[in-house]
């Protein structure tokens, strides 16, 4: 009884390593962020409003419940900009920058030039 157990394993383990013909799956390529902002630049006057558009990729079988981008006026006194990307310029003529960045990646960043007059 016991040769026929130790047979038993014996073909088991040949049949287990014996190479087959799958083919072994294709790693998955990495993922890298993007981030575009639209438009890039614009002129407006003072008190003027502009929308700024975030364009992103997303992580496959990532969902998100909303956009993960977060906007701010880099200058302290250019405007202001809210959550969904409507800038309103200040009442001083100048030469201003929107940005939006990735909440998932915040590295990723994108700037807008504005321009008051």
């Amino acid at each position: 009884m016991s040769r026929l157990l130790f047979f038993s394993a014996l073909t088991l383990a040949v049949a287990c390593s014996t190479p087959g013909t799958t083919v072994p799956a294709k790693p998955t390529e990495p993922f890298i962020p993007v981030l575009k902002l639209r438009p890039v630049a614009v002129s407006l006057a003072a008190g003027a409003t502009q929308i700024f558009h975030a364009e992103l990729n997303y992580q496959q079988g990532v969902r998100y419940m909303r956009q993960p981008v977060g906007w701010r006026v880099k200058e302290p006194e250019g405007g202001t900009v809210t959550g969904a990307g409507l800038y309103t310029a200040p009442a001083t003529p100048g030469v201003y920058h929107v940005q939006v960045n990735r909440e998932d990646f915040p590295d990723i960043i994108a700037t807008a030039t504005v321009t008051v007059k």
